[in-house]
């Protein structure tokens, strides 16, 4: 009977100090103090990005909810869907979330919505390369696999830190949509990419983070490179006003510039390497 009794309070003490171990208190992006007590088994991922991260730190097993525009990695497309825009709280209730990551610059209200339901809610704010390294560590602490987390940033800090030196900075335009034209402004994930591989975003000029340019602006910056954004190449092809550009024009995949997680330096190298051909 002691030899059971000993024994179990062994088998206690291991539990006891694992889950102290994994008991972490994080303060977010809000300034809210947020305390995971255990490894969450039952995650929802806010937005697409969100779950993207959460695959990255190796927490993929355990979302079980995630947003209706989810699409990468693969397996995201066979996890139960919570609604894009806006979101189905009663569906994140009914997965009977222990965790709940969101990115606070797009879902604002339902995570306040979530958080006075008790919930537990990390909430991130991504919005250019240095905050997105800051949520991969925040994440990684809440988390319990903070050395995962370091390990990512690290590698991605030394990728960025290998991007070829350019000789003079290319002008650089980003059209985000064709009727009207509109590119990425000042202070978007876009426009720190371009600055960080090298190149002058054009739209940085222009009021707001979206905004429509005009045409006439755009012949008279004379850009350098034109990205297109909608697998439009052919149809740019054809527009008057690109006539003196056509040799300019770049047809990238627009996944690798707008979520921020890993695949945003994927971009950024991609970027770099076109602007290094512009030399």
């Amino acid at each position: 009977m002691k030899t059971v009794s000993r024994a179990f309070v062994v088998v206690l003490c291991v539990f006891l100090l694992s889950a102290l171990l994994m008991a972490a208190k994080v303060v977010d992006v809000t300034g809210v103090e947020v305390e995971v007590v255990a490894k969450p088994k039952r995650i929802v991922a806010l937005v697409p990005s969100d779950a993207e991260m959460l695959f990255d730190l190796g927490f993929g097993e355990n979302v079980v909810g995630v947003n209706d525009w989810a699409e990468y990695p693969q397996e995201v497309k066979d996890i139960e869907k919570i609604g894009g825009s806006p979101l189905n709280i009663e569906k994140i209730l009914s997965l009977n979330p222990d965790f709940i990551l969101g990115n606070y610059g797009l879902a604002p209200n339902e995570i306040e919505q979530l958080r006075k339901l008790g919930l537990v809610v990390l909430a991130i704010n991504p919005t250019d390369l240095d905050s997105t390294l800051e949520a991969y560590l925040l994440v990684g602490r809440a988390l319990g696999t903070e050395e995962n987390a370091q390990s990512i940033v690290e590698e991605l800090r030394e990728r960025q830190r290998n991007l070829q030196v350019l000789a003079r900075k290319p002008k650089v335009f980003v059209e985000i949509w064709n009727d009207p034209l509109m590119t990425a402004g000042k202070g978007t994930l876009w426009d720190d990419v371009i600055t960080k591989a090298g190149g002058i975003n054009v739209g940085a000029s222009a009021l707001g983070a979206f905004p429509v340019f005009n045409e006439e602006d755009l012949i008279a910056q004379n850009p350098d490179l034109i990205i297109l954004t909608n697998f439009n190449l052919e149809e740019a092809m054809q527009r008057p006003v690109y006539a003196s550009f056509r040799d300019r024009l770049l047809e990238i995949n627009p996944s690798l510039y707008t979520f921020p997680t890993k695949r945003l330096w994927d971009g950024l190298e991609e970027l770099n390497e076109a602007l290094f051909n512009l030399q």
